[in-house]
């Protein structure tokens, strides 16, 4: 039931502390993280089993593209009236749903419906549980808040695509047992929700569905589209290392292991991680000012040492451009959220989200078409230039962007309560009021 608060129980079990309800959340945001990377050491396998080359792969990784921006659009901007925790509850039941259909699969077209269910569980998700997060940090560190949700989604594909590796290697029915993992992990995180509190502030109340719009005011639109253009970069590179690098490792530089595919694809991703956590105070301009150089290096040695055979050099390179996309990742995003002003926050996120995850599917299936006809390695190699002579734009851009007044860090406030659900047009004294 929408608005029922957690019982004693469940919440003595699963929240420990004033964060523990957060980290549950952030959990829930990682589990569909986790379930879109299981499938990364696999494409070489579907590749063989299914009869499809790069081309056919790129499309069915952009078909995730297609599930997230639905409810994204559709689900998650009225959140607020059907509760946060059932909305997050259907990313759970969809992260499994994903994970059977992947399972059952026999064909291509099974794998393209897997990851469009799989991209609805992230779109119903990510939005709704960031901002669930918001209001269950203690101190309202928004900072704190996107940090954490970034390293979320970021780490749980790290650990998706390693533990995924391993078990495909040596485990038996490496296509059928791995998604044994995500059901698990999707199952504890609707149990954990029932053990969170509802933060939503207009449940139940009546009135029509609406859809998220863009718009970006013409105050904000220089940084806008300089963080839009840093989360754009950030995403093609997710899209080509998810998509087409366990191909280039077994192309490439013969190695067909699934084990050292989830290494290499998760060394990227775990970097991005590691780096959110550990640069808590060098964000919006100044995290770009760093990240777009160093982005800029990592991509021009990739294009170096994609052309090599031998598989050190891209080790290096790999750790280099994840921790190059984690500063420019962060740098990004609290750029939007310090200029973004509180009324019209949702209709700016929704363009600067829109942006990242349009380069997920676009760059990703041209690279896989072009791959068809030049082959992988020197489609790979156009790709690093392309997108390192876009950054360095964006580089200069950022330079040329002072640093824009707003947020200023949206300083932490002192400990509040947890906002509790309210009938329609209820007041209910002396509670916080909800940003939305």
């Amino acid at each position: 039931m929408i608005g029922r608060p957690p019982s004693s129980a469940r919440s003595a079990l699963f929240v420990h502390g004033p964060r523990g309800a957060f980290r549950w959340t952030a959990f829930v945001l990682a589990v569909t993280a986790f379930m879109a990377a299981v499938p990364t050491p696999l494409y070489p396998i579907y590749e063989k089993e299914f009869g499809f080359g790069p081309a056919v792969l790129g499309l069915v990784f952009g078909a995730y593209t297609v599930g997230v921006l639905t409810t994204l659009f559709l689900l998650a901007p009225n959140a607020e009236r059907f509760g946060r925790r059932p909305l997050l509850g259907l990313g759970m039941g969809l992260t499994a749903l994903g994970a059977v259909t992947f399972a059952l699969a026999t064909g291509v077209v099974w794998l393209a419906v897997g990851r469009v269910i799989t991209g609805l569980a992230v779109g119903a998700t990510t939005s709704v549980a960031t901002a669930a997060m918001s209001d269950l940090e203690p101190h309202r560190d928004q900072h704190h808040v996107a940090r954490v949700a970034v390293a979320a989604n970021f780490g749980g594909f790290a650990v998706g695509v390693v533990m995924s590796g391993i078990v495909v290697q040596y485990a038996p029915y490496p296509t059928h047992l791995v998604y044994v993992l995500p059901i698990l992990a999707s199952a504890i995180g609707a149990l954990a929700l029932g053990a969170t509190p509802e933060t939503a502030a207009e449940l139940g109340r009546p009135g029509r569905l609406g859809v998220q719009e863009i718009r970006v005011p013409a105050s904000v639109r220089r940084p806008f589209w300089v963080a839009a253009g840093g989360i754009a970069a950030c995403y093609a590179i997710y899209g080509f290392f998810a998509a087409l690098a366990p191909s280039y490792l077994r192309t490439g530089l013969a190695i067909d292991s699934p084990a050292a595919t989830g290494g290499v694809v998760g060394l990227m991703f775990g970097m991005a991680a590691i780096t959110q956590l550990l640069t808590a105070q060098v964000r919006d301009r100044r995290a770009l000012l760093v990240g777009f150089p160093l982005l800029l290096g990592t991509l021009v040695s990739l294009v170096l040492v994609i052309s090599l055979t031998t598989w050190p050099p891209l080790v290096v390179v790999t750790a280099g451009l994840g921790a190059a996309v984690g500063l420019t990742f962060m740098g990004s995003t609290t750029l939007v959220d310090r200029v973004a002003p509180d009324e019209e926050r949702g209709e700016i996120l929704a363009g600067f989200y829109s942006a990242g995850y349009l380069s997920l599917a676009v760059p990703t299936i041209g690279v896989a078409e072009a791959s068809e006809v030049v082959g992988i390695t020197s489609a790979g190699a156009l790709f690093g230039t392309v997108l390192a002579v876009a950054v360095t734009v964006l580089y200069v851009a950022i330079w040329r962007t002072p640093t824009p007044p707003g947020g200023g860090g949206r300083p932490r406030d002192p400990p509040a309560p947890y906002p509790r659900p309210r009938a329609a047009g209820a007041e209910v004294p002396g509670e916080p009021t909800l940003d939305r």
